[in-house]
């Protein structure tokens, strides 16, 4: 027998990909702006919002010639071509709409990794490139006609429930029977639960609170701090054959690096402090204040280590834009030369090589030795732009900053 309602497995899957649709179709407003943080990751709430609608309607799709549905309406032919135009159309949106939005994505100059809500990844389709700008034009167009379709949908369902006195609406609601308002009542909630969500959802691309290592965002372009040792008086500058016996025959002491350790960086997007670290690095050290001739450093980082707290962006930042570590999968800092400023601060002089760009980059630290434990924290900047980090619309430091700012703050034990 033919079935009054739909099943269960239609009506949520209808008022789902209903709701998602008023959402994706009014958060599509909120973006615009200068890019940065907040943006990306709106940008990200979106591509995931559109893939599950894809993925609800494919099931949908296929649920439909499933499960047994409620035999057509009957009325004027005028109203039943319409009707199946308006069901067609729907269908149609609900698949080309997000599989538009997937081609930009995989087209794009700018290859973003998808997650779907920061956790599932997605692939890029196989696509040419030619293929964007035509996604791109049918993309933007297509919420009109969205709009267009509900609206003659939303009519025609009304028609049939109040003024041609058939319960259409109960069919595919959980509750309401004949002109009752309460099928009525409960379709608008869903679709305003809809509308109301995309108001109000504001996902947050910033980063977390800085952690204790981490520089403060007015530091990023500031200079090493300048030596404030005091000049040596007459009888200090005197010679000490005792402390020169001393230093000539001084070593420095081998270091390891404890667990827990953090090798951070902050950068500047529009404006915002965007904060990460790399969580995989490690650290050769040969040093002693009274050997600064013969101490050195060695740092070694795995930069698809990286970590910003969003998983897109540290896709982005792995990728060929970025740090490409499908080519450079390290970045390594050597320093042979150090400089007592005072107290317990010293200055490096060493060369970071990033991408194969080999730079000169000076660091500040201090340090505080207690018998074999050791705490070294400490700051450099950089310039992303000298080591080729940011290809293409990424670039210019109009949105992204030049400067970076580095810090670390990790303890040590020492091997002799």
């Amino acid at each position: 027998m033919t079935p009054q309602r739909y099943s269960l497995g239609s009506i949520v899957l209808h008022w789902l990909i209903a709701s998602a649709l008023v959402f994706q179709i009014v958060f599509a407003e909120s973006l615009e702006g200068p890019r940065g943080p907040d943006l990306f990751a709106r940008y990200q709430l979106h591509k995931s919002v559109g893939i599950t609608i894809l993925l609800l309607s494919l099931l949908r799709l296929a649920w439909r010639y499933i499960a047994p549905r409620p035999a057509a309406v009957p009325g004027p032919k005028w109203a039943m071509t319409l009707s199946s135009l308006v069901h067609f159309g729907f269908y149609f949106f609900m698949i080309a709409a997000p599989v538009t939005g997937w081609i930009i994505v995989s087209t794009s100059k700018i290859k973003v990794e998808t997650l779907l809500f920061g956790i599932v990844p997605w692939p890029h389709l196989p696509v040419p490139a030619s293929w964007g700008e035509p996604a791109e034009f049918l993309h933007h167009f297509m919420p009109n006609v969205a709009i267009a379709l509900l609206v003659l949908h939303v009519a025609g369902a009304l028609r049939h429930q109040y003024l041609l006195g058939t319960p259409i609406l109960s069919r595919m609601l959980p509750g309401g029977k004949g002109k009752a308002i309460g099928a009525l009542l409960t379709a608008a909630a869903i679709m305003l639960a809809g509308l109301v969500l995309a108001k109000v959802v504001d996902p947050k691309g910033a980063t977390p609170p800085a952690k204790a290592a981490a520089v403060p965002a007015e530091q990023l372009s500031a200079p090493a701090p300048a030596s404030t040792t005091p000049e040596p008086s007459e009888e200090a500058a005197k010679p000490n054959e005792t402390a020169e016996a001393t230093d000539e025959a001084a070593q420095p002491r081998d270091w390891a690096v404890s667990k827990g350790g953090r090798l951070g960086f902050t950068a500047r997007w529009n404006g915002e402090p965007v904060e990460g670290s790399f969580t995989r690095w490690t650290a050769d050290i040969a040093f002693a204040p009274e050997a600064l001739d013969a101490s050195t450093i060695e740092v070694s980082i795995d930069l698809a280590s990286v970590d910003t707290g969003d998983g897109q962006r540290d896709g982005t930042l792995t990728g060929s834009d970025f740090f490409d570590t499908g080519r450079f999968a390290r970045a390594t800092y050597r320093a042979t030369r150090f400089r007592a400023e005072g107290g317990n601060r010293y200055r490096a002089d060493g060369t970071l090589t990033l991408r194969g760009v080999a730079k000169p980059v000076p660091l500040s630290f201090t340090l505080d030795i207690d018998g074999d434990k050791a705490r070294a924290r400490g700051n450099a900047s950089i310039d992303r732009t000298s080591f080729g980090v940011g290809q293409g619309d990424y670039a210019s430091t109009a949105e992204i900053a030049g400067p970076v700012a580095i810090s670390f703050d990790f303890r040590a034990t020492a091997r002799n």
